[in-house]
């Protein structure tokens, strides 16, 4: 008895402290349920983070009913995080997704068809058509934030000082592929002051290359410039058999291994950075993406990097210049079913470039709006900031509006399976251990076609 009047008494004490405290109303006991959490996965380095939780915090800090979490994920566990997300049922609500991977993912149901914002009217109807991942079945799963092209990059002061022309920043200017050679050939110089093709030149003791090794992430953009390609527009037919696209490779190894104005992979070890290559004269030019503007403007601002861009060269029919860029997609799962509205509302404020201006300016990321390319005020904002490359504007427009291929991971369902295949056998060439059609009818088309079965035609 003296126990149950201890705990009488115990009880009646901690009901009357309750009853002095403070007396939440409803709404601000329920406040927090009121709000839609949403989870946002990414990668990128620190940079790359801080622009990306700015934009976030700044989106939480704009409206008081949606509440964003971000998570950075390194790009190399980024598709194995994802697949264990996955299996637990834990997926996030929106994020990046690998390119080549989009389809796959789409197809099996775990992302949300976006088409109906990308059709006309809609929400994204303004934004650029190359770079949307649309597949052949029509649905459209995302589209990047900030996408990014293939480019070229030089160093003014080097040709200033070798009396070489310029490239050309029009694409209806481009240099042909056999000028483009001649011009590397003026631009490479060996320890002694040889260029290729002279007597005495030391292709061992290279001081200054005339490109850098473009082979990993540009030889797409001159097989389809060349009449050929990996896989057709429509993406019914592998193409890389055609001759157009073998002629392309074998024009891509000479550039190594006959011409000697591009670093073979053995070498790429004695080739520093983008930014520091160019600086140095390592290269005089660099075909990459124009994500390294981020860094070569800030070598134009703190070395002294006399920067300026141009339009790639034609292999023979056209100009091209392949887009690349994450696309953001939405992940089809209770949370933004159930809370669409929401989750367009942030997916709508993620991919304006209003909302991204910094990171579009720090040189990461491209407009992803066909308007910010033609209106003078949007293009001022972006494309005529101090510290920016000489010819910017023009290089980046013309080639946006001249010279733009979609990436086949945009509209291929199998790009995986055809990278998996075809890049590793390339390798071959590009080590000049063997020829491009060796490599192409003797391994890539056999697997290629062992794997993929009468799902493509073949050229």
């Amino acid at each position: 008895m003296k126990k149950i009047t201890l705990f009488l008494v115990l009880l009646s004490s901690v009901l009357a402290i309750a009853a002095c405290g403070p007396n939440k109303s409803k709404t601000e006991s329920n406040k927090d349920s009121d709000v839609v959490n949403l989870n946002f996965t990414f990668w990128g380095d620190t940079l790359e983070k801080e622009s990306v939780d700015k934009l976030v915090n700044t989106f939480n800090d704009s409206q008081d009913k949606i509440k964003v979490k971000s998570q950075q994920i390194p790009y190399d566990n980024y598709m194995e995080k994802l697949n264990t997300m996955a299996s637990t049922k834990t997926l996030p609500d929106v994020g990046y997704m690998v390119e080549s991977s989009t389809a796959e993912w789409g197809n099996s149901g775990k992302l949300k068809d976006l088409s109906e914002l990308y059709a006309e009217g809609g929400a994204f109807e303004g934004k650029i058509a190359e770079t949307t991942s649309k597949y052949r079945n029509g649905k459209i799963y995302g589209s990047p934030a900030g996408p990014g092209m293939l480019t070229m990059f030089y160093n003014k002061k080097y040709f200033e000082e070798t009396g070489v022309e310029l490239p050309p920043h029009e694409v209806a200017k481009a240099w042909d592929w056999d000028t483009f050679v001649e011009k590397l050939k003026e631009l490479t110089v060996d320890r002694n002051g040889k260029h290729p093709g002279e007597d005495g030149f030391d292709e061992k003791n290279i001081a200054t290359y005339g490109i850098s090794n473009f082979t990993g992430l540009g030889y797409e953009s001159f097989l389809i410039g060349n009449g050929g390609g990996l896989v057709s527009e429509d993406g019914e037919t592998i193409l890389l058999g055609k001759k157009e696209s073998i002629d392309a490779i074998d024009k891509l190894q000479s550039l190594m291994y006959e011409h000697y104005v591009m670093p073979k992979p053995s070498q790429a070890s004695t080739i520093p950075s983008t930014d520091t290559a160019l600086l140095t004269n390592r290269v005089a030019m660099s075909i990459t993406g124009s994500w390294d503007l981020r860094s070569l403007s800030a070598a134009m601002k703190d070395k002294g990097l006399n920067l300026a861009m141009g339009v790639l060269p034609k292999m023979d029919q056209k100009v091209v210049q392949m887009n690349f860029g994450p696309p953001i997609v939405v992940f089809d799962n209770d949370n933004t079913k159930e809370n669409w509205a929401e989750t367009q509302e942030f997916l709508e404020f993620l991919l304006n470039p209003e909302n991204s201006i910094d990171v579009i300016n720090s040189g990461l990321w491209l407009p992803n709006q066909n308007d910010w390319y033609t209106d003078p005020e949007k293009l001022d904002i972006w494309a005529n900031q101090e510290n920016s490359p000489e010819f910017k504007k023009e290089a980046l427009v013309e080639a946006k509006e001249n010279a733009l291929a979609k990436n086949k991971a945009f509209y291929v369902e199998d790009a995986t399976t055809i990278e998996q295949i075809v890049n590793p056998a390339l390798e071959q060439v590009w080590t000049g251990k063997k020829d491009a059609k060796d490599v192409i009818e003797n391994e890539i088309i056999p697997k290629l076609k062992k794997e993929l079965g009468d799902k493509y035609k073949f050229e």
